[in-house]
């Protein structure tokens, strides 16, 4: 298990013209290596390359820093061209995947509720901290989605069916779509979940399943493994290509530019109801997260009803 190292804070890349490129919380566990390779994921401009960043000199830089397994220490670097020139960066268009906590208003036994149960009966703790489940008592616990349900068209259309393996009856694991399979499900401690959902921390299969935040705060859980040395049935374990996705969304939400707001759950759901005088909801911010919302409610509905289909074809196209 990778153990974090005092040496914390914040590492900031800027481009010579002072505009933030990207921001990350180092723990101790980004390498220069996983550190390039999320910044290809943000920018788009190719023959990048980030220097030292010296405000004393000429051309604001010091020394290279390619990629390589010594650790990002804290600080500011600025990206240039290899001859230390400046650079218009250019950003991705990808923006991460919105999503809310899965706020459950299925009644106990309807099938809506089968993830929990099989989630509950696979995992003894919370696969992020650890934290153990004592004498059955869930109430410290919430059974996550790794790839949102509200997202189930475009979960089709990537091919996601076809890569669960989940023997459960198709009624069980979300209908024909299969995205509430417990492959796409991880245990939580409740405390975690908003965070999940909100990408401050994921998996990276790549680097031995390592969590990593990306902003300050969880350093109760930086430098974790996730728990899986209980799961004996790849079927029912989660799927690395959901967890390579989610850290996806992580780097794209918080180490693209600045960042992105988070959004106050909160503030915006109170005891699950949505009121729609709540200013939260105005603003074209407002509408994308009211209709996601209003899609992640009504998958049950959507699924009892047989509404929730596969594409043509099975559906490999029109990735986003």
């Amino acid at each position: 298990m990778s153990v974090p190292i005092p040496n914390q804070g914040d590492v900031t890349i800027r481009d010579f013209y002072g505009n933030t490129i990207s921001k990350l919380f180092q723990y101790g566990l980004i390498d220069w290596k996983q550190f390039h390779s999320c910044l290809r994921y943000v920018i788009v401009t190719s023959d990048w390359v980030v220097f030292e960043y010296d405000e004393n000199t000429p051309g604001l830089h010091g020394a290279a820093h390619p990629e390589g397994d010594g650790l990002v220490e804290p600080g500011t670097y600025i990206v240039l061209q290899a001859d230390g020139s400046p650079i218009t960066v250019e950003f991705t268009n990808l923006a991460p995947r919105p999503r809310h906590p899965t706020i459950s208003n299925t009644a106990q036994g309807s099938r809506g509720n089968h993830y929990q149960t099989r989630t509950r009966d696979r995992d003894p703790c919370c696969l992020i901290s650890g934290f153990s489940v004592v004498r059955g008592d869930f109430t410290r616990f919430s059974a996550a989605h790794i790839y949102p349900r509200a997202h189930v068209l475009e979960w089709n259309n990537k091919g996601y069916p076809s890569r669960i393996t989940d023997p459960a009856p198709i009624s069980d694991i979300g209908g024909p779509s299969k995205i509430d399979s417990i492959q796409n499900i991880i245990l939580l401690r409740s405390d975690l979940h908003n965070a999940w959902d909100n990408y401050d921390f994921a998996v990276n299969p790549d680097a031995d399943y390592v969590v990593i935040p990306f902003i300050a705060g969880y350093d109760d859980i930086a430098g974790k493994t996730l728990k899986l040395d209980h799961i004996n049935d790849c079927n029912i374990c989660p799927l690395d290509e959901l967890l390579k996705d989610h850290f996806l969304q992580g780097v794209l939400k918080h180490m693209k530019g600045a960042g992105e707001p988070t959004w106050d759950y909160e503030e915006a759901f109170d005891g699950g109801r949505v009121d729609l005088s709540n200013n939260v909801w105005s603003g074209k911010e407002g509408q994308v997260h009211f209709e996601f919302e209003m899609a992640n409610r009504l998958h049950d509905l959507q699924v009892q009803q047989g509404d929730v289909m596969l594409p043509e074809g099975g559906g490999l196209e029109g990735e986003s």
